[in-house]
């Protein structure tokens, strides 16, 4: 997971119904509607509306994200859960949330973010959550996937399963990866990915999916035919002018899609 700072989610408690007006603009549901079709397909009836879901705060490694927590509970409040902030941390903070009949608990430090179900025992890691979220994103942008060519920038936790769960769909996935291990570690494991260059990629491809924090090296140009990019990454691949270009289509924000995946894929 990436270590999100204050700045990144600080506007998210205001910005969240923008992002789901973008997100309607192209899809016929919006982030509760996406969280339920990424976590069954056909989507599940999930029982989000009043499920008791708590954010524990953890103090270890480089300690608290200021408003991690609370930006958590906004986006399950937006799902309709019944959604709090414990009042203690660590440890502490899972003893009250269990003792308070919370469901499901949400728990971050330095290199794990999960959703756990407290009655079943089912874990689910922000990772692939994320990934599969923004695919679910992606896959309303285009129209369906299959027979799509989609260039996926970078092969780590998020890019991995994004290449896993856009091959599921149907697309056939051209990756941009400089780290030559990484890569072969990938087509070793059985990944139907395609090498390519990024001038490649983006001649072939009219869909992105970025998965890497390297920041603004598509510009509007080579943006010009992309139908539309799913951005968990931080900051995005793309630059401004390029952003601009592609409006909403250019799915990006740093918590929403991903926790909504997970409080869903907790419950099925």
């Amino acid at each position: 997971m990436t270590r999100l700072t204050a700045d990144d989610v600080g506007g998210l408690i205001e910005d969240l119904r923008a992002f789901e007006e973008g997100l309607r603009s192209f899809a016929d549901f919006g982030l509760r509607g996406l969280a339920l079709r990424t976590a069954a397909d056909p989507p599940a009836c999930v029982p989000l509306h009043g499920t008791r879901m708590a954010a524990v705060p953890f103090s270890s490694g480089e300690g608290f994200i200021p408003r991690f927590s609370e930006c958590v509970v906004t986006i399950l409040r937006h799902l309709h859960c019944d959604a709090w902030v414990t009042t203690q941390p660590d440890i502490r903070g899972l003893q009250e949330a269990a003792e308070m009949a919370a469901e499901v608990v949400f728990l971050a430090d330095d290199f794990r973010f999960i959703a756990l179900n407290l009655r079943s025992g089912r874990c689910v890691d922000d990772d692939p959550a994320t990934a599969d979220g923004y695919v679910t994103a992606l896959e309303a942008a285009a129209g369906g996937l299959v027979g799509r060519n989609v260039l996926l920038l970078g092969l780590g936790p998020v890019g991995r399963a994004a290449a896993r769960r856009l091959v599921s769909r149907g697309a056939s996935v051209a990756v941009v990866e400089p780290d030559a291990a990484r890569l072969r570690e990938a087509l070793d494991g059985g990944l139907r990915i395609r090498p390519l260059s990024l001038a490649e990629g983006l001649e072939l491809c009219d869909l992105v999916f970025d998965a890497t924090p390297a920041p603004d090296f598509i510009d509007a140009g080579a943006a010009r035919h992309i139908v539309a990019a799913a951005v968990p990454g931080l900051p995005s691949a793309f630059t401004a002018a390029a952003r601009e270009a592609l409006g909403p289509r250019h799915i990006h924000e740093p918590l929403a899609i991903g926790v909504a995946v997970m409080a869903a894929r907790a419950l099925v």
